[in-house]
């Protein structure tokens, strides 16, 4: 067991180097320049596996990278999506696992006070990783490939330039509020097509920031008139949210509860 603070890049990297399998990683924020560090430390068969919180705000504000998740799935990596993330845990093969305050970027590994500790206790890193793979097969655990990093890409690039980053002006608290992406609804209706805008449009005329799939069924005769040779509406409408989720649009706070994440 060993105490680790900032900075300990040179303790990751090493870590990374060394594992000859698999390396897996919960970090709420991700940034290009460390996955590029990461890929680089690496051997050429370790395969490593991220689960992150892709919340479309994050991207839009540059607190994470999109380009990073393309990194990593360019170079036969895994990406999930599990929006109610806050841990940091860094596992390497089944023989170590370091968990600390710092994230997947250059505050976590160098500039901000974080502090964590190195495990290299067997049991308690296999209970680590067991975890780790429940979480990964949560039901609310979405899996990321290039169409929600694409998507999520043309709705950033839809903000007019001249728009400055703001907070909402919603009664939120914390963290939450900054989650909230802010770039306008316009850069999203002209992004969606299809069913997806379609829910998206329906999802808009409820007026709470929280919601329930009864809320969101209201609108199935609506959904059938324009669908009319689809024969389940609703299953579509939950596959539909499940996709708003994964572009970072909607938390899914509980069975049958969903939290709007723009303003």
């Amino acid at each position: 067991m060993e105490l680790i603070k900032n900075p300990w890049n040179d303790l990751f990297c090493k870590m990374v180097g060394e594992s000859r399998k698999s390396i897996r990683i919960t970090s709420p924020y991700v940034k290009s320049n460390i996955v590029s560090k990461l890929l680089s430390s690496k051997k050429s068969n370790v395969r490593v596996s991220l689960l992150t919180s892709f919340k479309l705000m994050n991207y839009y504000s540059g607190a994470s990278d999109l380009e990073a998740l393309e990194q990593l799935l360019s170079n036969n990596g895994t990406v999930n999506n599990f929006q109610k993330l806050h841990s940091k845990i860094y596992i390497f093969d089944e023989l170590k696992a370091i968990i600390t305050s710092g994230n997947l970027t250059n505050g976590g590994l160098f500039n901000n006070y974080e502090y964590g500790i190195l495990l290299d206790d067997i049991n308690i890193v296999k209970q680590i990783g067991t975890d780790f793979t429940d979480l990964l097969n949560h039901e609310n655990t979405g899996i990321i490939s290039l169409n929600e990093i694409n998507q999520a890409k043309e709705i950033i690039s839809k903000v007019p330039k001249s728009q400055h980053i703001v907070l909402p002006d919603i009664h939120l608290t914390g963290d939450d509020q900054i989650e909230i992406f802010t770039g306008g609804v316009d850069s999203i209706t002209s992004s969606l097509k299809g069913w997806k805008l379609d829910v998206f449009m329906c999802l808009l005329k409820i007026e709470n920031p929280e919601f329930t799939l009864k809320d969101v069924n209201y609108y199935v005769p609506y959904l059938q008139q324009k669908h009319p040779g689809n024969n389940n509406i609703e299953a579509k409408v939950r596959q539909q949210l499940q996709y708003l989720r994964d572009i970072g649009l909607l938390e899914f706070s509980a069975k049958g509860k969903y939290r709007k994440l723009w303003a």
